[in-house]
């Protein structure tokens, strides 16, 4: 027989073989390119506020998706040869040399590669349509959607899967280079677990393991109150919790399955030989893949948290940050646009309100921690206005509402109400009590500059300007000049008024809009990027539950013999997908809440609603590769049992 009927004669009969595999590339080429093609679509980039947010926001997405779609499809083609050992060992034991059989893997990878390249391709470009749909609504964009192809695309991602293939090429010559024949022969057969007995040494290290990562979720809250040597303290928590989670495989886990397994003194069932017994020190064997699985998919919850959580902020933020409609930076504008709209006929209010700046103390109703912001003194600067200028809104001379207490300054400063806050000047002092404190500002940012604005009576706002201290910088009064829409701003309204030969002004539907389409873009590039990596670490788990239900066939056999049922074996298979796929999850889960928690409020107004919505949608999405798992086990005891 000739080689080259050898390889195709032997190609079809491992058909079956490379389902996974060809799964594994059309999976990866699809992600890759609908990627790609989104990012060259230039109708969509054309209605951004910034033509380069989306190139650039793509562009780093990109470079983080080749990573894992490198890192899944070498570790795909891994399994692959070693499901394949037995079928290379005998190609050699039949006078092949190494050369032969890497021409034979040559031209099977060509063949399936190329393929799925293809059909990856023409998957990729429905997928990027259906992608491309979702981030325009989810940044508020309407826009229809065309069949746009690009060529480009196409080319940028053949480079990149010939590159993978060179490194595909020379991962399987390294594999027989390096593998024995009678090693490659009994490879499937080989136990990877680690038989030795579970001592003290092992419980030193499961305990060391839980209290490493029980310090860093400790450190991990006290970030906030060490800004001082939050570098340094946030390296000692990513260390801690990362050298913490291999052990726990390695040892903890195994440890307390142990502690499990001897309890029963004895006396177990299936259930117990199915999965405490295997699982045991499978995950201590894979102790390094499921740290790498569980600290990335922490990475991901925790940037996909985040990043919905700014998302999901935008309306609040900017609600709290700019009070009215438009906000001018003078009297001029003011009474231009206010011109304008009585021509076009829009119904409008428009509001002028004074602002001094004064000293509070940080004492009585003000507490926190200045120094960790950079104040050397334990005082606050803060924006004063009358009550006067604000309908519904009457304080008597002893009493203050402090606004715009944003989520960030709320981390580091508390407010107390009915507790006094001091106002202090060269030589003067006057306390008022809180009465009120709320988070949406009485004075845009623009002229409140991002500060608390404080409340007070019309007699004691003129008495704070006149003894302001002289170390404060600035005009002794500033004023807001804004405008509200009666009826509701539109984009319309906006665009009436945005002109460039017009006095400028902040909007807050321009703002709104803009941080939308930055946010949603931002958002949706890291969950395109974390699913990605949900999809490949389960893929991951799922080829590797397949391969060894393939090498257990027999002990299914055996214990079917024994008397046990074959609802029984299953019981058993499925309290292991629990245990195997819900650890690493539970896991990641635990890193990303203690991450989100230690900065969330950095990015918006609100973290549990968004948090629980990313961490459900993953786990629900994460528990499917378990229950196609277990589905495969399934089969494979029916078919073994049959």
């Amino acid at each position: 027989m000739s080689l080259n009927r050898l390889i195709f004669k032997n190609f079809f009969r491992n058909l079956k073989n490379y389902g996974l595999y060809v799964f594994a590339l059309v999976f990866s080429v699809s992600l890759y390119f609908s990627f790609v093609l989104m990012s060259k679509d230039d109708s969509a980039a054309d209605e951004l506020a910034s033509g380069t947010m989306m190139s650039t926001g793509f562009l780093v997405g990109s470079v983080l998706l080749i990573i894992i779609i490198v890192t899944f499809v070498m570790f795909a083609n891994s399994i692959f040869l070693k499901r394949r050992n037995t079928e290379l060992a005998l190609f050699q034991l039949i006078g092949l040399n190494i050369s032969k059989v890497f021409r034979i893997l040559l031209l099977e990878n060509a063949i399936i590669y190329f393929g799925s390249l293809i059909m990856g391709i023409l998957f990729g470009f429905l997928l990027s349509r259906v992608l491309l749909m979702v981030l325009l609504s989810i940044m508020q964009i309407e826009l229809s959607i065309g069949l746009n192809f690009s060529m480009e695309a196409v080319i940028q991602t053949a480079v990149l899967f010939i590159a993978i293939f060179i490194l595909l090429l020379a991962q399987n010559f390294l594999f027989l280079k390096r593998t024995k024949l009678i090693d490659m022969i009994t490879l499937d057969r080989t136990n990877e677990s680690d038989n030795r007995r579970l001592g003290t040494g092992t419980l030193i290290m499961g305990v060391l393991g839980i209290g490493m990562i029980a310090l860093g979720y400790y450190l991990s809250t006290e970030l906030v109150d060490s800004i001082a040597i939050i570098i340094p303290l946030t390296f000692a928590v990513l260390g801690l919790t990362i050298v913490g989670t291999y052990i726990t495989f390695k040892f903890s886990v195994s440890f307390l399955l142990n502690i499990i397994r001897k309890s029963k003194r004895g006396h177990v069932n299936v259930t117990d030989v199915l999965s405490l017994t295997r699982i045991m020190f499978n995950i201590k064997s894979n102790a390094f893949l499921l740290t790498i699985i569980s600290i990335i998919s922490a990475l991901s919850i925790g940037l996909m948290s985040l990043a919905y959580i700014t998302y999901y902020s935008v309306e609040q933020t900017v609600e709290n940050t700019m009070p009215r409609d438009y906000t001018f930076y003078d009297e001029e504008g003011l009474d231009y646009y206010a011109t304008l709209l009585n021509e076009a006929g829009v119904d409008h209010q428009f509001f002028t309100v004074k602002t001094t700046d004064a000293v509070v103390k940080e004492e009585g109703a003000i507490q926190g921690d200045l120094e960790s912001l950079g104040f050397d003194e334990p005082e606050l600067n803060m924006a004063v206005v009358s009550d006067a200028d604000f309908d519904g809104i009457s304080l008597q001379p002893n009493q203050t509402v402090i606004t715009g207490t944003s989520t960030l300054v709320g981390s580091f400063i508390d407010y107390t109400v009915n507790e006094g806050v001091t106002f202090v000047g060269d030589d003067y002092e006057r306390t008022l009590e809180l009465i009120d404190v709320e988070d949406q500002s009485v004075l845009s940012n623009m002229v409140s500059y991002g500060s608390p604005v404080a409340i007070v009576d019309g007699t004691v706002y003129k008495e704070l300007m006149e003894n302001r201290p002289q170390e404060i910088q600035g005009d002794l009064e500033r004023t807001m000049y804004a405008i509200d829409i009666t009826e509701g701003d539109s984009m319309e309204i906006f665009n009436l008024m945005d002109r460039e030969d017009r006095p400028a002004f902040a909007s807050k539907i321009q703002q709104y809009t803009t941080q939308m389409q930055a946010n949603g873009l931002a958002m949706f590039i890291i969950a395109f990027v974390g699913f990605s990596f949900l999809l490949t670490s389960g893929c991951i788990l799922y080829f590797k539950q397949v391969g060894e239900s393939e090498d257990e066939k027999g002990s299914y056999t055996v214990l079917r013999k024994l008397g046990f049922s074959e609802r029984e074996i299953i019981k058993g298979l499925s309290t292991r997908m629990v245990i195997t796929f819900g650890i690493p999850l539970l896991i990641g889960l635990l890193h990303a809440y203690f991450a989100v928690n230690a900065g969330w409020f950095l990015f918006g107004t609100e973290m549990w609603t968004p948090m629980l919505i990313v961490m459900g949608v993953y786990t629900v999405l994460y528990s499917i590769f378990a229950v196609l798992s277990l589905l495969y086990y399934k089969r494979v005891v029916r078919e073994s049992l049959n």
